[in-house]
């Protein structure tokens, strides 16, 4: 048996495609090792999303991005295991002074474990991620979520968390 999942753009239109079933649930969390599968998905479906839904749970993005940046960390530390499912308020003022960017590994290593830090701290998603430092409004949420997602689709490639990535 297939499970489906779709995303939902901010214009409401959906892209669907099927994966094989695999269960992922508030209770038990987010599998690591299904993490860059979402990544892709989220990377290749070219929009800004509004909500996932994938293999039977909706994920908001918001929740997309706290998964992704802690697998990042994780990843990078050799971890495995699960990333628990909370919910997360939107950015209170959204924002970033950057639409592209050339961002090192060292870099969104860094700036995914300041994202997840900060939205277990604060309950939301933050305004803007610095890549060079903590404060910076580089980067939105959305601009932040699309590096991160290009990070583990590009691990899903290879198997390894690349050297740097172009967003």
């Amino acid at each position: 048996m297939a499970a489906g999942y779709v995303f939902y753009n901010n214009s409401g239109t959906s892209n669907s495609s099927q994966v094989q079933n695999n269960v992922i649930s508030e209770s038990t969390g987010f599998p690591l090792s299904e993490t860059p599968n979402l990544a892709a998905e989220i990377y290749n479906s070219g929009e800004t999303i509004a909500t996932v839904q994938y293999k039977g749970i909706t994920l908001d993005k918001n929740q997309c991005l706290y998964i992704l940046s802690k697998a990042i960390v994780m990843l990078n530390q050799g971890k495995s295991g699960n990333i628990s499912i909370e919910k997360f308020g939107d950015a209170s003022d959204p924002g970033g002074v950057l639409n592209s960017a050339f961002i090192t590994k060292f870099e969104y290593v860094d700036m995914a474990g300041r994202t997840y830090k900060w939205m277990d701290a604060n309950g939301q998603a933050p305004n803007h991620t610095g890549i060079d430092f903590s404060g910076s409004p580089d980067l939105s949420p959305d601009v932040t979520l699309k590096a991160f997602a290009k990070v583990l689709t590009e691990y899903k490639d290879t198997g390894k968390l690349p050297a740097s990535v172009s967003v």
